[in-house]
C-alpha cells in the first residue's frame, strides 16, 4: 500500500509540508570512530569518554557543507548557537554509541559486507564497484577500515532507532482531523507594502554613524588576515593541453555505437538457416549452399521473401509473419546482425550474415527516427576522450605534484614551471574568506596554521574538490586590529538603513492592520486568492504558514506578516473551506508522515533520557 503511494508522484498529500506538526528532532550519526585521530585536546567528556577537538572540527565542517547556501549569512556558522548545536550532535552520538555497547548491539562482518555491496553510493550500473568505493574513501580522506567502522557503528545505531520506532502506532481517529486540516482551503486578500519605499526615507547622519561605531567598536575588529600565492593542478586545467585525433574519435565511435544509438529504429525481416556447434564443417557448408541458393532466388525476385521465410526459416515465430521482426533499436540484436541492418537501405536485401544462430538473409523494410552519425557526435566524443585522457594524466601525476611542492617548499615556482601552472595571488583573506575561497575547511586551516604563517612555506597539496589539487603559501600576514571608522562607515550606513526601515515598515504595517480591524481605513486589495498547503498560489512558505495560523473564529480576520525578503503583507481572511478526506491512500500516507514525526520525537526523548543519567563535561574554552 505505502509503496504504491510513494510511487504516486501526483499525490497531493505527499507534497504537503507538515507545518502543523512541531516536534523536537535529534540528529545523531555515530562518529566515535574518529576518536582515535589527531589531537589530545577534547571539547567534551561523556561518561569519561573524550570527544576530541578534531572530531568536533570534522563534524562542524560536515554539517556546514550540508547546510551550504550561497545566500546565507556566513556569520551564522560563527555563532555560539551553531557551535553548540554541533557539539550537542556529537554528545548525542556518543551517548547512543555507549548505549549500543551496553546493550550488546552488534553487526557481523557478513552483515557489513552485504550492506556495503548493496549501497547505491558504491555501485556503477547497479553493481558494486571497487573503483568507486576506493574513490569515495580517497575523497573523504579516511582509510577503508575507518569507513567500514563508521558504517558498522551507523548500522548498530539504526538498530536502536528501529527498536524505538516500533513503539509508535497512531490510530485513525487521531489521523483523520490532521488529514482534514492538511486539505483545508482558505480564501484571502493581500495588500503589500515594500521595504524599498521605506529605505528611501532613512537617511542616517554622519554623527549617527560615528555614534554607532563608537558604541559597537567590538563589532569592528578586523580578524587575522593573510595574503597567499597558490597554484591549482586540475583535470580542467589539463584538458586544453590534451589532444584527441579524428581517428581516435572514429575508433571509439565504432567500438561504442550502442552509446550513440539515438532514437532511430529499424524494421527488418529475415530467413534463418540455423546450424549447431557440434556440426561438421561439411554439414555447415551444405546449409550455407542452401542459404546461398535461396539468396540468389530472392535477388532475382524480392517479392518471394515472405513465402520463402514461411517455408524455409528456422526462426519459427518470425517465420509465421514472413520473417518480420518488427522495429528494434541498436543493442536489441546480436552484433553481426545489427551491424548489417544499420548499414542497409530501405528494401535492400543483404548478403549472407553469419551469427551464432546460423546464416541470415535480411531485408530492411522500414526506418523511423534519426540515426546518430559519427559526424553528429564527433565533438561530443572528442570532449569525452579529452576529459578521460586528462583524468588519467591527473591521476598519474597527482602524487608527484604533491611531492614536488613539498620537497621544494621555499616557493611554488618549480612546481608551476614543471606542470605549466600559473602562480596566482589573493587579496587579504580572513580564515572565513579562506574557507569560502575553495569551499574547503582543510585548506583554510592549513594556511592559517602557525607553521604556515611563520615559515611561509608551501602547504601540502590538498584536493579541495574532486580532481582539483591546490598548494599555497602565505606571503604576508597581519594580525587582528580595530577597523577604522572610515573603513566601515559604508557598512554601518547600510546596516542602519536596513534596520530602521524594517522597524518602520513593521510599525506602520501593524498600525494599518489595526485600522482595518476597526474600519478606520480601506486599502486596494489584490484579487481574491484560494489556496491550500499544496497549491500556494506562488506565495512563500512562511507567508502560507502565517495564513493558516490566523484565528478564523470571526471573519473577516486581519493579520500582518513581514517577509524577510523585504515585503510587509496585510492579510484579509475571508473564508475557510473545510475538506473531508477519508480515502484510504491519503489517510495511510498521512499516518506514515505523522508516525515519522512522532518517532523522531521518541528518539529525541530517548537521547534526553540518556543525557539525564550521563556525566557530561564541556571544555567551553575550545569553542570560543
Amino acid at each position: 500500500m505505502l509503496e504504491a503511494i510513494r510511487n504516486n508522484k501526483d499525490s497531493k498529500l505527499a507534497k504537503i509540508i507538515l507545518a502543523i506538526i512541531i516536534v523536537p528532532f535529534a540528529l545523531f550519526g555515530i562518529d566515535s570512530y574518529l576518536s582515535s585521530l589527531g589531537t589530545n585536546a577534547y571539547v567534551a567528556k561523556v561518561n569519561g569518554k573524550e570527544i576530541s577537538l578534531q572530531q568536533y572540527q570534522r563534524n562542524f565542517s560536515t554539517i556546514r557543507e550540508q547546510m551550504a547556501d550561497p545566500n546565507a549569512d556566513p556569520a551564522i556558522f560563527d555563532s555560539p548557537e551553531f557551535k553548540n548545536a554541533v557539539l550537542e550532535n556529537l554528545i548525542s552520538a556518543e551517548l547512543v554509541n555507549q548505549a549500543i555497547n551496553e546493550f550488546g548491539f552488534a553487526i557481523s562482518d557478513q552483515q557489513l559486507r552485504d550492506y556495503i555491496v548493496g549501497m547505491p553510493d558504491f555501485q556503477i550500473g547497479g553493481k558494486f564497484s571497487q573503483e568507486r568505493y576506493d574513490e569515495i574513501v580517497r575523497y573523504n580522506n579516511i582509510s577503508p577500515k575507518q569507513l567500514e567502522e563508521k558504517i558498522r557503528a551507523d548500522l548498530a545505531g539504526q538498530q536502536i532507532r528501529d527498536s524505538l520506532k516500533n513503539l509508535v502506532y497512531v490510530p485513525n481517529e487521531e489521523i483523520q482531523p490532521l488529514v482534514d486540516l492538511a486539505y483545508q482551503k482558505r480564501d484571502i486578500n493581500l495588500y503589500e507594502i515594500y521595504l524599498d519605499d521605506y529605505e528611501e526615507k532613512i537617511k542616517p547622519t554622519d554623527k549617527e554613524l560615528q555614534s554607532f561605531y563608537e558604541e559597537n567598536q567590538s563589532s569592528f575588529i578586523r580578524p587575522d588576515q593573510v595574503k597567499i600565492n597558490f597554484i591549482i593542478y586540475s583535470v580542467a586545467g589539463l584538458v586544453p593541453k590534451t589532444k584527441v585525433s579524428d581517428s581516435e574519435a572514429k575508433e571509439f565511435y565504432e567500438a561504442n555505437k550502442d552509446l550513440y544509438q539515438g532514437d532511430q529504429q529499424r524494421r527488418a525481416k529475415h530467413i534463418l538457416f540455423s546450424f549447431k556447434s557440434e556440426m561438421t564443417e561439411n554439414e555447415k557448408q551444405q546449409i550455407k549452399e542452401k542459404a546461398l541458393s535461396t539468396l540468389n532466388d530472392l535477388k532475382k525476385n524480392p517479392k518471394l521473401f515472405d513465402t520463402k521465410a514461411k517455408e524455409l526459416s528456422q526462426d519459427p515465430e518470425s517465420a509465421k509473419r514472413g520473417g518480420d521482426l518488427g522495429f528494434f533499436s541498436r543493442g536489441a540484436m546480436v552484433k553481426p546482425f545489427e551491424d548489417k541492418v544499420f548499414t542497409m537501405k530501405k528494401n535492400q536485401i543483404s548478403d549472407l550474415v553469419e551469427t551464432n544462430f546460423g546464416y541470415h538473409i535480411i531485408m530492411l523494410t522500414d526506418i523511423k527516427g534519426e540515426e546518430v552519425t559519427f559526424e553528429s557526435v564527433q565533438a561530443q566524443i572528442k570532449g569525452e576522450l579529452l576529459y578521460g585522457k586528462a583524468l588519467e594524466e591527473y591521476a598519474t601525476n597527482a602524487e608527484e605534484f604533491n611531492n614536488t611542492v613539498y620537497e621544494n617548499s621555499a616557493d611554488l615556482k618549480l612546481a608551476a614551471e614543471k606542470y605549466g601552472l600559473e602562480i596566482q595571488s589573493s587579496e587579504w583573506l580572513s580564515i572565513e574568506d579562506a574557507r569560502r575561497f575553495f569551499n574547503n575547511d582543510a585548506f583554510a586551516n592549513s594556511i592559517f596554521s602557525q607553521d604556515s604563517i611563520d615559515s611561509k612555506r608551501n602547504i601540502p597539496a590538498l584536493e579541495v574538490s574532486p580532481n582539483n589539487l591546490v598548494s599555497a603559501r602565505v606571503v604576508d600576514f597581519r594580525a587582528s586590529d580595530q577597523e577604522s571608522f572610515d573603513n566601515v562607515k559604508d557598512k554601518i550606513k547600510t546596516f542602519l538603513i536596513k534596520r530602521d526601515s524594517q522597524k518602520l515598515i513593521i510599525e506602520e504595517g501593524n498600525q494599518l492592520v489595526e485600522d482595518l480591524k476597526s474600519a478606520k481605513t480601506k486599502v486596494e486589495w489584490i484579487d481574491k486568492l484560494t489556496l491550500d498547503r499544496v497549491d500556494k498560489q506562488g506565495l512563500s512558505d512562511p507567508l502560507v504558514n502565517k495564513i493558516f495560523q490566523i484565528n478564523a473564529s470571526s471573519l473577516p480576520a486581519y493579520e500582518g506578516f513581514y517577509d524577510t525578503q523585504g515585503q510587509y503583507y496585510v492579510i484579509k481572511l475571508n473564508k475557510v473551506i473545510d475538506e473531508k478526506v477519508d480515502d484510504e491512500l491519503s489517510v495511510d500516507l498521512y499516518r506514515d508522515e505523522y508516525e515519522k514525526a512522532i518517532k523522531e520525537a521518541v528518539q529525541a526523548a530517548y537521547i534526553d533520557d540518556l543525557r539525564s543519567e550521563a556525566e557530561i563535561k564541556i571544555n567551553s574554552k575550545l569553542l570560543n
